[in-house]
Formats: C-alpha cells, structure tokens, sequence
C-alpha cells in the first residue's frame, strides 16, 4: 500500500491536532531550562529596555491618543519574542524530521494542515507565558493598559505568532542543512526586530528607515496588536483582517509543502 494510501483510510482529523497539541505540551513542561528562559527573558526586555529610555521619553502621541512610552515599548516587546519563537518552531521540526516522526505523524493520518497548527503549539505556550509575565512586571511599574484590552491584544498576538511559525516550518521544510538552516533565522530575526516600529514611531524615523519598515509585515502586526491594546479605531479593522488573512495563506503554503515532503524516517 503507497504512503498517500495509507494517509487517505487512516485521516485521524481533528483526532491528529489533540494528539500533536498534547505531545508538544508535554514536551514543553518537561524543559525546564526552555520554561525558566521563557520567564526571565520578557523581565529583561522590560528592565534593560523599557525602564531604561522611559526614563528620558516618558509620554508619545500614538494614532492621536496620548500614551506612555512603556506601554508602546511593551507591545514592542511582544513583536519581538513572537519573531524569537520561530526558533522553538524549527527545533521541534527539526528533531521530528531527524527521527522520522513527520513521516510517521504524516502516515498516521495527521493532516499537513493540522500538523502546522499543531507543531505550533509549542511556541504558543512560550508566547502566552511571556505576555503574562511581560503584562505583570509592566503592572508593578504602573502601566496603564487594561487587562481586558491586553487579552484582547493577545490574540492577535497568537495570531501573528502563527504567520512566522508557519514560515519558520516552511524554512526547516525546505532546507535539510542544519547551519544554512541556523543562518537564515539569524539573518531573518534580527533585521526583523531593528527595522520594524517595535520601539519608535514609524513617523519619526528617517525616510530610508520607513521604507524597509513598510516591507517589514511585522510593522502592521505591531500595528494591528497595538490597535486593539491601546483601543486606536483608525483603519485597524482593516489591518486585523488583513494580518489575519496573511496567516492562513502562510499556514496554508507551509501546509502544503509538508504535503510534497518525502516521507522518509530519518533527515539525511
């Protein structure tokens, strides 16, 4: 019976995304030393970062409200660790496709689709620990973001965090080369975070700046995160659905390339 055979008698659905949401979570808790970075990292952010120029730029102008810096800084922060859990994506794949557990998940019966949304639970974790700590110690130094607005925020945080997941296992997909692999997230990641408005306005940078920034998707992320955060109406329903569509077309291009995946059991 061909691969392809087996996968159409044996299509687990929505079975096949519990049981890779519950593989991943386990994973997850069982790495300590990953739970641990996880906690310290969005401290640090706030700490080095944030506190350290709120203390000379105190009050922006943002979409004609007034707002702390801290507060923009914040959801800066939170642009940057979706962009930082690609890495937890790639390793998770990576390991699958060096032991041989794609091919098996894939001739189970778990749909490319499902095998997306679900290899990504594991940064989703990271990413929801993260914006609850970063929203804690961002309390403790007197924010002023709601809590129902920041969990609001959140969700489309969860959403960005799928569009660069999905690219994240669309580039361990295609590339079997373990340091070519490593060079490319570097060389994606930090052009990412420098160029997109994470910690300045868009407005107030250079002209060169706000060109490669408008080629930055993660500029009308932030945009569509800082939209419902700091309840600014102008054209964000507009970004929203427009962010929203570009990760299901990221999921389903990464979808389909784990559906041309030769199903072998170990990476060469």
């Amino acid at each position: 019976m061909m691969p392809s055979q087996f996968r159409e008698q044996h299509y687990l659905g929505i079975k096949g995304l519990k049981i890779i949401v519950k593989n991943e979570l386990n994973a997850f808790l069982r790495n300590k030393g990953l739970i641990i970075s996880q906690l310290v990292q969005p401290i640090l952010y706030y700490i080095f970062i944030v506190l350290g120029i709120n203390s000379f730029v105190t009050n922006i102008a943002y979409e004609g409200k007034t707002i702390s810096y801290a507060d923009y800084a914040l959801t800066g922060i939170l642009g940057i660790l979706i962009i930082s859990q690609m890495t937890q994506t790639i390793y998770r794949i990576t390991i699958d496709k060096r032991y041989g557990l794609l091919a098996l998940k894939r001739q189970s019966g778990v749909s490319p689709f499902y095998y997306i949304i679900g290899m990504s639970m594991y940064p989703t974790i990271g990413i929801c620990i993260q914006s609850s700590v970063l929203y804690i110690i961002a309390t403790l130094f007197g924010s002023s973001i709601g809590l129902i607005n920041y969990l609001a925020g959140i969700i489309v945080v969860i959403i960005v965090l799928y569009f660069w997941t999905s690219i994240a296992a669309l580039i361990t997909m295609k590339i079997n080369d373990y340091q070519r692999r490593d060079s490319i997230i570097s060389f994606i990641i930090t052009p990412l975070g420098f160029t997109a408005p994470a910690f300045y306005l868009i407005t107030n940078v250079p002209t060169f700046i706000k060109v490669i920034g408008y080629f930055n998707p993660l500029t009308y992320q932030l945009y569509a995160i800082r939209s419902i955060v700091f309840a600014t109406p102008a054209n964000s329903l507009l970004i929203i659905v427009l962010v929203f569509l570009a990760t299901l077309i990221m999921i389903s291009i990464s979808s389909f390339a784990v559906s041309k995946m030769s199903l072998v059991l170990t990476e060469r």
